[in-house]
């Protein structure tokens, strides 16, 4: 079996990047204040702390962010203090604390709902697995690094035979029983780093991450008597048809990955219930 693909080292350190970044900003911005001495704060000085509240709202988790803002706060009422005019400014010191917290709260309510959306707009709601658009970002991310590193990769596309008589005897409630099984069976038994998801109506699709033709064989008959196993006792009138090409070409869009594994999988839908074609792109 193809091991996991390997990330390049350096690119484990992007995601440190933006809270180095902010932190770093956080840092001069206190430093710069206390250099400068007692006194009070500049209105350039005051948008760029809000500035950086915002940076670090849209940056680190609600805690963090709020332990930021109100450690901000305090320093900046220090410094005012020792300039003898902190007793004075003390109401709008604690506003200033108040709306700063609130700031930072709303932010990472909003980051975290957006994050949320962001996710299920990848997500089908019926089995949970990606939709569509996740996996033709998925496909596109093989075809990025088949052309960097020259590995192949393999599509594998489903069809349950039989699935139109379940909607037709039992109802489209039934149906969508059968999917989410078949759903369930698919995150089982694929692998962490390769992408099952529904392509549309009884149609499933496993992009297979640095699989090549041998391996993709066997991977692909392993998943259809997996899924076969986990739905045949309830829908023994179930079968699977299975399309899987390897593709050793780089110089290709989704689209064309597309079209060649749907047409090795209606060749084997054509050739009788519960069969798999296999093909090569080279």
């Amino acid at each position: 079996m193809t091991p996991a693909p390997r990330i390049s080292p350096w690119l484990g350190w992007l995601k440190w990047i933006r809270p180095t970044a902010v932190v770093t900003a956080m840092i001069l911005f206190i430093a710069n204040a206390i250099r400068e001495g007692p006194g009070p704060a500049s209105l350039l000085n005051e948008w760029l702390l809000v500035a950086l509240l915002v940076a670090a709202a849209w940056t680190f988790p609600l805690r963090v962010a709020i332990g930021i803002a109100v450690l901000t706060s305090v320093l900046q009422a220090v410094v005012e203090w020792q300039a003898a005019i902190g007793i004075s400014r003390l109401p709008g010191q604690l506003v200033r604390l108040i709306v700063a917290a609130c700031l930072v709260a709303s932010l990472c309510r909003l980051r975290h709902k957006l994050s949320q959306a962001e996710r299920l707009s990848r997500i089908d709601s019926l089995t949970g697995l990606p939709n569509r658009q996740a996996l033709i970002d998925a496909m596109e991310a093989e075809l990025s690094r088949a052309k960097r590193f020259g590995r192949p990769f393999s599509l594998a596309l489903l069809d349950c035979d039989g699935f139109k008589g379940i909607n037709d005897r039992s109802g489209h409630l039934a149906g969508d029983a059968v999917l989410r099984r078949i759903g369930d069976s698919l995150q089982r038994n694929t692998r962490p780093f390769d992408c099952a998801g529904r392509w549309g109506g009884d149609e499933f699709l496993v992009v297979l991450s640095e699989v090549n033709h041998l391996d993709a064989e066997v991977l692909a008959e392993r998943l259809r008597a997996a899924i076969r196993h986990d739905v045949e006792r309830e829908y023994p009138m179930l079968a699977f048809s299975l399309g899987v090409v390897t593709f050793a070409d780089a110089n290709l869009g989704w689209q064309d990955c597309l079209q060649r594994v749907d047409g090795a999988m209606y060749s084997a839908k054509r050739a009788g219930r519960d069969e798999t074609r296999f093909d090569v792109v080279e």
